[in-house]
């Protein structure tokens, strides 16, 4: 059954005081997650409620609420290969930070690129912004300069007539550890020769960037090894070696079309893609074509918010799409409203348009605090997951950018027997209803269904169609258009 419901506030909040968070190697994947996030950086659909989909619940039910309890039983070994994950990369990454200053052309995006070579031989990272003001990037502990430059004619090479400038990482002590408060003005062409062998940078993304690179608009189906379950695991236990593997990134279900507006599907923690199949084949694909947000789950919201600020700002300097609308399911709300908060403080991301959370915990989950107590490696997403905790305490400071509408959706059966608390079986009510979030939403809408189960019910089909059809300036082609509809999409068996 699905209604809509009044927007005033649910009564009472879960609450719980964050533990110390001491364990020097958590702390360390959280700077790591950050800085490689910071730059441009249950799965098959099932129907019923027994069977793969009960097992499906059963386990989400599990990973959130009682993954202490397996650690134990099971000799912490993912608590290991995150430890491993940790020790790999740690040393390796550095980030940069600083702000920009643009006195030529303010209304040109500004590419910041990392270097290991003043030539251009080594281009360790890349990151485009829309805008001047505060940036972050992440290098490595070898990288030896910056070369910033602003795409005037958007082909994403430098041209001698960009206003440009460098900046000398290794004299800035980067093999010590990251380099901050960098100020780059860029107020006309740059008097040292720019770096010759830096051509065309997004041809550079997926293939030849850097030793961790994230994929953009590369062409892929839902029954891609990237988003199996194994996979997925992957993305929240070792995550540096999800990246380093290549699954990271945006990826597209069809070639970009620009007569249809992109619809950004967000996956929860251990989640992919594939969660999405029924809904991604009921979009009008007249007017609409779906990207997938492929990310390591395990990775701090913070982090991941701001790098998909820039990557879609470098799918935007692409493509030059007008419009975005994005769904995101559990988790993955998190991390979009705090991508939209980052949005909203960089003044950028003007394209965006309606964003549709599905059963998302905007109130925490309590027992995230159990690893915090008990861990010795402390994968940085429990923080964030912590009710009163500092990520979800400030999520809401920072209002939506302009013009964005938030439908909040929520489930409430709970068929799981592990909680017997009002909610999906996964998160309490109280906690996807969140006073603040209630507030904002242009519509809250509740569905009896588990919280996998929502994301195959047919009228919430329904209404994230319609959704995206009321978005203001929405530049889909119209169904009456006389547009042949395209060939259906593999179905994920």
């Amino acid at each position: 059954m699905v209604g809509d419901i009044p927007q005033q506030p649910l009564a009472g909040s879960v609450s719980r005081a964050i533990a110390e968070e001491n364990p020097r190697v958590a702390s360390s994947l959280t700077e790591v997650s950050g800085s490689l996030f910071a730059d441009s950086l249950t799965r098959a659909p099932v129907s019923g409620h027994d069977g793969p989909a009960a097992r499906r619940l059963f386990k989400s039910s599990v990973l959130i609420a009682a993954l202490i309890g397996v650690c134990f039983l099971a000799g912490c070994g993912n608590l290991i290969r995150l430890a491993a994950d940790i020790k790999e990369t740690g040393n390796k990454i550095r980030l940069v930070s600083g702000s920009m200053a643009t006195p030529v052309r303010a209304d040109r995006e500004v590419i910041v690129v990392v270097l290991g070579d003043d030539q251009g031989n080594e281009i360790h990272n890349y990151r485009v912004f829309e805008r001047d003001g505060a940036f972050r990037i992440a290098a490595l502990r070898d990288s030896q300069f910056l070369f910033a430059f602003q795409d005037i004619n958007r082909d994403f090479s430098y041209q001698a007539n960009e206003p440009a400038t460098w900046f000398d990482l290794k004299e800035a002590g980067i093999q010590s550890g990251d380099v901050s408060e960098v100020r780059l003005v860029l107020s006309g062409p740059t008097d040292r020769p720019a770096p010759l062998r830096m051509t065309n940078l997004f041809d550079l993304r997926g293939s030849s960037l850097g030793q961790i690179d994230v994929q953009l608009g590369k062409t892929a189906s839902l029954d891609d090894a990237r988003f199996s379950e194994q996979s997925a695991d992957m993305g929240m236990w070792e995550p540096i070696g999800f990246m380093k593997a290549g699954h990271a990134g945006i990826f597209f279900l069809e070639p970009y079309d620009t007569a249809r507006t992109p619809v950004l599907f967000v996956h929860g923690i251990n989640g992919s893609p594939r969660d999405f199949s029924d809904l991604i084949a009921s979009i009008d694909r007249r007017r609409y074509q779906s990207w997938l947000f492929n990310y390591p789950s395990g990775l701090d919201l913070r982090a991941l918010g701001d790098g998909l600020v820039g990557l879609l700002a470098e799918l935007r300097h692409q493509h030059g799409f007008r419009k975005l609308h994005i769904v995101a399911h559990s988790m993955g709300g998190l991390l979009i409203r705090e991508y939209l908060a980052e949005c909203a403080r960089s003044r950028s991301c003007d394209y965006m348009g309606n964003f549709v959370s599905v059963s998302t915990p905007f109130g925490g989950v309590a027992s995230a605090g159990w690893w915090l107590d008990y861990a010795r490696v402390v994968m940085p997403v429990w923080r964030n997951l912590v009710p009163d905790g500092p990520f979800l305490r400030d999520l809401f400071d920072q209002s939506l950018p302009v013009g964005v509408s938030h439908h909040l959706l929520f489930s409430y059966r709970n068929v799981a027997t592990l909680s017997r608390s009002s909610g999906d079986g996964v998160i309490p009510l109280e906690s996807q209803l969140r006073p603040e979030v209630q507030r904002e939403a242009s519509l809250v809408r509740g569905f009896n269904e588990d919280h996998m189960s929502i994301l195959r019910n047919k009228d919430l089909h329904r209404y994230v169609n319609e959704a995206f059809s009321s978005a203001p300036g929405n530049s889909g082609a119209s169904p009456e258009a006389g547009s042949r509809p395209p060939s259906p999409l593999p179905r994920v068996q």
